[in-house]
């Protein structure tokens, strides 16, 4: 499942119901052919179907599936069979049941669909899908038309091609201004989507895997690969090299172990497992007493360099 790909359909059909000439009649995945919707009921009406196409997922680094370069198609059914009479602005404009007069009702309502997705600040589900679509690839028409019993009708398909957002890893938490949380939010308000935000509800409130285990869902790797970077836990049956760190390499948590930078002058860490072995004051000290016997003219009374 898709999330990105399910709340950009869902967000365009929300951001076109009730806002172009098709009034209400916008549907999700619809299957229904548009010939027969639009004469339905004995009214012919306009008719807008939105779905998502072409998925195609390209520029993959092995196994990363999930930062792939992403191409969706946001596809849209615009389906007219009637006259055609609306309001743009203070002008009302009426088109004729003509094949003219059907390709200027497609028109127009293609530029609705385009100003409401991507160009309505006021919109808050056109906000939303434009926070999930980064930029549009290309646009696509095709026109379709027929003439049956006596009656025509006319349609467009415009096809949306969009690179999206990626889906979040699996057990990586939700970050506040998220597209996801902003559909939850927008969603209490507008009735029929509640489902829709109770799939998403359900995706927050997941549970979050350690740090280690969400960079391993994000890059696609093994745990192998990850250990050897470490950022893994380390695996139980370590070699004898490793026993003086204890038991436990793990954190309470369960992340990877605390890495830490040991410096020279770092003599006073407490559990060092090297403590009784390495004295690093001795060896400095040593050092020091050399450098001063060879070259005594250069360097400084307290032992460093000049």
């Amino acid at each position: 499942m898709s999330v990105v790909r399910m709340l950009t359909r869902m967000c365009a059909v929300a951001a076109l119901r009730g806002q172009t000439w098709a009034d209400d009649r916008v549907f999700d995945s619809d299957n229904t052919p548009l010939s027969q919707k639009l004469t339905a009921g004995g009214e012919a009406k306009p008719y807008i179907v939105v779905y998502t196409d072409v998925d195609n997922r390209s520029a993959i680094d092995g196994t990363d599936l999930l930062n792939a370069d992403r191409e969706l198609a946001l596809v849209l059914e615009i389906g007219v069979a009637s006259k055609i009479e609306g309001q743009t602005g203070e002008a009302v404009i009426k088109t004729p049941l003509t094949d003219e007069g059907m390709e200027i009702a497609l028109d127009m309502v293609e530029n609705q669909v385009i100003s409401l997705l991507f160009a309505d600040p006021q919109n808050p589900w056109g906000e939303i899908l434009k926070h999930l679509v980064m930029r549009v690839i290309r646009i696509t028409g095709q026109r379709g038309a027929a003439a049956e019993r006596d009656r025509r009708w006319a349609a467009r398909q415009l096809s949306i091609v969009c690179e999206v957002i990626s889906d979040l890893p699996p057990g990586v938490p939700v970050p506040a201004g998220h597209p996801i949380r902003e559909f939850i939010r927008v969603s209490k308000s507008n009735p029929g989507m509640e489902h829709a935000g109770e799939i998403c509800v359900a995706l927050t409130s997941q549970d979050i895997a350690p740090k280690w285990e969400q960079v391993q869902a994000a890059l696609g790797v093994r745990r192998h690969a990850l250990r050897g970077m470490g950022l893994a836990p380390l695996a139980s049956d370590l070699p004898v090299i490793a026993t003086p760190y204890g038991d436990d390499l793990t954190d309470p948590q369960g992340e990877a172990p605390i890495l830490r930078e040991i410096g020279a002058d770092d003599v006073d860490m407490n559990d060092d497992p090297l403590k009784g072995l390495i004295d690093m004051q001795t060896i400095r000290t040593n050092v020091v007493k050399v450098a001063a016997k060879d070259k005594p003219d250069k360097v400084e009374a307290d032992g460093e360099a000049p």
